[in-house]
C-alpha cells in the first residue's frame, strides 16, 4: 500500500461556499493531491484536507495558498503536514457506500451483493472511485434532471422522445453517460474528458456495466477539439456536470451544437452562482426549462428559447 500524506489547514467560518471551493480547487488541480474534502469543526470554522501520494512541498503550498488568503481578506493560516498511518482505505470507503435510489437509478458498488430492485435501472461504479458516484448533489441533480425530461417526453409523440445522440462533456467516471443509455437505449452516446485518467475510469465502468463500445464512445478531449466529439453534433441532449467558471466560457461552444429541441444539463454550480451561468446561455439564446436546487447546489436544465416550458424552480 502507498504512503499517504495530509495536509490539513482550518480556516475562518465566515469564509463562504466559494471561497471553500477555491481552497479545494487549488489542491485538486494545481497542487495534484488525490482527494480533498471539506467539513465545519463543531466550533464553525472550515476544515480543509487534502491527500497526496508523494510528500507534499509545505513552501510551495504555503507560496500558492497565499493569493487566496488575500483574496478572502484572511490572515495566513497554519498548514499541518502528516504522513497518514496506514489503512485499508478500499474496505472504508464501501463502508461508507451503500446503495444508492436516486429515482429509478440504482447505483451500487461491486460490493454490493444483494439484487437490483425490480424496474430499476441499475448503474455500477466500484467504490474506489471517489468521484462521480452519484452521491454528490450535483451529480444526483443531473441524474433526477435526466428522468424529468424523460417523464416529459412520455406525454410527447414518439419521434419527440426518440434521441440520437447525446453529449456528457467532462464526463470523469462516465455515470451520466451511463445513465444517458439506460434511459436512450436507442441513443448514441458520447463521453468526453480532458483527464486521460477519468476517460480511462469511464472505459472501466462502461466495461462494468456491459455497455457495448460502439453504444457510448469515449473520447480525451478539450471542448469540442475532437473528432468524435465534432461528428455526433448536433446533440439531443449535453450533460455537463463542471464548475461554474467553465461551464461560463463553454457557453459559445456548447449551445451551438444543442439539436433545435434538444436539451442542456448544467451542473457543478453553487447556488449563488446559478444567475451568471444561465445569463451566459441566455445570450446564447437558450433559457431555463427547470432549476433544480439540492442543498448548496443548482442543476439548470435547459432549451432553446423558443422550446420548453414556463421556468419552475425545484428542489430541496
Amino acid at each position: 500500500m502507498s504512503a499517504l500524506y495530509a495536509v490539513r489547514l482550518n480556516l475562518p467560518s465566515s469564509l463562504d461556499s466559494q471561497n471553500i471551493v477555491d481552497f479545494e480547487t487549488l489542491f485538486s488541480e494545481l497542487l495534484d493531491s488525490a482527494a480533498t474534502s471539506h467539513r465545519r469543526s463543531e466550533t464553525g470554522e472550515w476544515e480543509i484536507a487534502a491527500l497526496f501520494e508523494f510528500v507534499p512541498d509545505h513552501s510551495v503550498i504555503e507560496m500558492m495558498l497565499a493569493p487566496l488568503f488575500q483574496r478572502a481578506n484572511i490572515a495566513n493560516v497554519p498548514i499541518e503536514v502528516a504522513a497518514v498511518p496506514p489503512r485499508d482505505w478500499l474496505a472504508e470507503n464501501r463502508a461508507a457506500f451503500p446503495p444508492l435510489h436516486v429515482d429509478r437509478f440504482w447505483i451500487y458498488g461491486s460490493h454490493v451483493m444483494r439484487k437490483n430492485p425490480a424496474a430499476s435501472l441499475p448503474l455500477l461504479i466500484d467504490a474506489a472511485q471517489a468521484f462521480g458516484s452519484g452521491t454528490h448533489p450535483t451529480t444526483s441533480g443531473c441524474l433526477r434532471a435526466m428522468q424529468m425530461i424523460k417523464r416529459r417526453q412520455s406525454n410527447q409523440p414518439a419521434r419527440v422522445g426518440h434521441f440520437r445522440h447525446v453529449l456528457d462533456m467532462g464526463c470523469g467516471s462516465a455515470i451520466l453517460a451511463m445513465a444517458a443509455v439506460r434511459l436512450w437505449p436507442q441513443a448514441n452516446v458520447v463521453a468526453a474528458d480532458n483527464d486521460p485518467v477519468a476517460v480511462r475510469v469511464a472505459a472501466k465502468n462502461r466495461a462494468l456495466n456491459g455497455i457495448a463500445p460502439a453504444k457510448m464512445r469515449l473520447a480525451v478531449s478539450s471542448g469540442f477539439g475532437s473528432n468524435i466529439v465534432c461528428s455526433n453534433a448536433p446533440y439531443d441532449l449535453i450533460l455537463a456536470n463542471i464548475l461554474a467558471g467553465p461551464l461560463r466560457r463553454m457557453a459559445p461552444q456548447l449551445a451551438p451544437n444543442i439539436a433545435l429541441d434538444g436539451w442542456l444539463v448544467l451542473s457543478g454550480i453553487l447556488n449563488h452562482q446559478a444567475i451568471a451561468v444561465e445569463a451566459a446561455y441566455r445570450s446564447q439564446h437558450l433559457r431555463a426549462w427547470r432549476r433544480l436546487r439540492y442543498g448548496d447546489w443548482t442543476t439548470l436544465v435547459m432549451r432553446r428559447a423558443n422550446v420548453g416550458l414556463p421556468t419552475l424552480w425545484s428542489g430541496r
